[in-house]
């Protein structure tokens, strides 16, 4: 379905942010402190059903994952968002969610190495 590289993409971030490793460390730490608490947001509403402020707050953070090298996330965060938005399929909702949580909970320990 979805592959992973399951590696933060150094080398987009060294572009992106030219090099400027103090930039690239907000960034990290910006998606460690509003991202992933939001991220977890959208379980709890999915166990509510609410499906709608779920789907806002997965747009909301969907970009957040480019902006720290993680490109991999972009296609299967598209596809949570529309699901939620467009037709909530409960079954598919939750192993979409599940299977980006378990790529989160990989990539986590990366980000907090890199952030040293």
């Amino acid at each position: 379905m979805f592959v992973f590289n399951r590696q933060i993409n150094k080398q987009y971030l060294s572009e992106v942010y030219a090099d400027d490793q103090e930039i690239i460390t907000v960034m990290m730490t910006i998606f460690l402190t509003d991202s992933i608490p939001t991220w977890r947001s959208v379980a709890e509403l999915l166990q509510q059903n609410n499906y709608k402020k779920a789907g806002e707050l997965v747009h909301r953070i969907k970009p957040s994952f480019t902006m720290v090298g993680l490109q991999d996330f972009h296609d299967p965060i598209q596809e949570l968002e529309t699901t939620l938005k467009l037709t909530p399929e409960p079954s598919k909702i939750a192993s979409l969610y599940e299977l980006i949580d378990t790529e989160i909970q990989f990539i986590l320990p990366q980000i907090e190495t890199f952030l040293g």
